[in-house]
């Protein structure tokens, strides 16, 4: 469910999804889809099984007009291939790239024994070139960050230099060559669940991946680049190898950052009169499946200091943000609201029929005194894992009168409510969304639609060169823009 963290927990009963969800009921029990095993079948056999499974109970299949039939008739003979050569790579890529076909960030390969897949991702990422690019709102593309000592340092390319060419292209068509769905590097990461990679629903993150992944390359791979450095005409030409640097450069510039998984709330007044929280996930730790009482409890107590405090603006930051319950983030919404407004409408696949039958609907609804009501400025802090129910209150406060959404990027896009999971042969997991989110008209909210979808900034922070290289020094732009943003807007 989307009132879960996707790829953590299931429900599977009537009775867990009412424990996770709550809100107004609009249809009688239902059931849900069943957990499939197809482990002990062959790997062509399980793929079609899942396959069928995955055609009959993914959410948005219309939404997002996947092409199943075009679907199988790419992958099986990629899965036929690997089975009669018995290539266990061939088989985990062939499956990776599948998912990947699949533009939802709650579509995801886990592998229990990681062995197949750190060796995919040594051969296609396990080596860097000692720096991180980042391709600016003028098409430019610079070092964001560059290793000291590392072989793009000792190159002489320097923190800012723009990068004209990459192994001899045009360095933008260079970055539209990267296949991310067929270079798994999750491993490479100290993210969370790095066993587990998972589709990207919008083409704004694809994009960000593509830059991510451009100085990544198998170990000892050599590539031509040419550049510029800051402050000169002169362009170079130089050849970089790549090292082995324990994933380093991707850690060196993410601008879909999250922060480490975890369902503490952390508050503060900032030096300039502001109220600062810090949500990182909608969930109890204790319990998946519990409505979290305690984060309601310290974000009431949060909302109480800033009304007490009388301050002119309050950030929410859900940079990051994993999800977790729906009903806690429409509940957090209702501290800022003044009048009811239907939160989202969910539709579950019931396996009773094969419809997609409506389960509950939320409502956004303030709370009476003496609970605090904040009705001054707002601005909540995004960025592209920024995901699931972490995008509802970023949705729903962008549209009161003082509310905004600021970020280099907005949100995720996948909105859905996850809990299918299906085993595969080879000891790997397909997870993926079996319910949806729609408004009062009958429209599905936030998930990704022909690359678009998600909360978009209404003040985007540009990527200057600038700002990318602060931001790539550890500077908290967004959160200057957005403290900037109150104080023009709350003088």
């Amino acid at each position: 469910m989307k009132s879960i963290v996707r790829d953590l927990i299931i429900c599977v009963t009537v009775a867990m999804l009412a424990g996770c969800s709550g809100g107004n009921s609009m249809a009688p029990a239902f059931t849900p889809p069943d957990s499939a095993d197809y482990s002990s079948q062959s790997w062509t056999d399980g793929f079609t099984s899942a396959h069928g499974k995955l055609t009959r109970e993914y959410a948005f299949t219309t939404w997002k007009g996947v092409d199943w039939p075009g679907l199988y008739s790419r992958f099986l003979p990629r899965i036929q291939q690997a089975q009669d050569a018995g290539d266990e790579k061939a088989y985990y890529l062939a499956l990776h790239e599948y998912i990947f076909s699949i533009p939802d960030g709650h579509v995801s390969l886990t592998a229990s024994d990681t062995t197949t897949l750190t060796s995919v991702t040594l051969e296609r990422a396990g080596g860097g070139f000692g720096l991180a690019v980042a391709e600016l709102d003028d098409r430019r593309v610079i070092a964001a960050a560059v290793i000291t000592g590392d072989t793009a340092a000792q190159a002489g390319i320097e923190a800012g230099a723009e990068i004209v060419s990459w192994g001899g292209l045009p360095v933008l068509t260079a970055i539209d060559r990267i296949e991310i769905g067929t270079i798994p590097y999750r491993t490479l990461t100290y993210e969370y669940s790095p066993n587990s990679e998972s589709s990207r629903a919008t083409s704004v993150l694809s994009r960000l991946e593509q830059a991510r992944l451009l100085t990544r390359g198998a170990l000892d791979s050599k590539i031509s680049v040419e550049f510029r450095n800051p402050g000169s005409a002169d362009l170079q030409t130089v050849t970089l190898t790549a090292g082995f640097d324990d994933g380093r450069t991707l850690s060196l510039l993410n601008f879909a950052a999250r922060p480490l998984f975890s369902d503490q709330i952390n508050y503060r007044i900032t030096p300039e009169g502001y109220g600062y929280i810090r949500l990182r996930a909608e969930i109890d730790l204790t319990d998946y499946s519990r409505y979290p009482v305690a984060l309601f409890q310290k974000f009431r107590e949060a909302m109480d200091s800033f009304v007490a405090a009388g301050v002119p603006g309050v950030i929410l930051d859900l940079r990051g943000n994993y999800g977790g319950s729906d009903k806690l983030a429409a509940d957090l919404c209702g501290f800022f609201y003044s009048s009811q407004q239907i939160y989202e409408r969910q539709y579950i696949y019931d396996k009773r029929d094969g419809s997609f039958a409506g389960y509950d609907e939320l409502i956004i609804t303030p709370y009476p005194p003496p609970s605090p009501h904040y009705g001054g400025s707002v601005v909540v802090l995004v960025n592209p894992g920024t995901i699931s129910s972490g995008e509802g209150p970023a949705a729903f406060l962008k549209r009161l009168p003082n509310g905004a959404v600021v970020g280099f990027h907005g949100t995720n896009g996948s909105f859905g409510m996850a809990g299918g999971e299906i085993m595969m042969p080879g000891g790997y997991k397909i997870k993926y969304p079996y319910g949806r989110s729609e408004d009062q008209f009958g429209v599905v909210q936030l998930d990704s639609r022909n690359g678009v979808g998600g909360v978009a900034p209404t003040l985007r922070v540009p990527k200057t060169a600038e700002n990318v290289l602060a931001y790539a020094a550890g500077t908290d732009v967004e959160l200057a823009y957005a403290i900037k943003y109150l104080k023009e807007k709350t003088p």
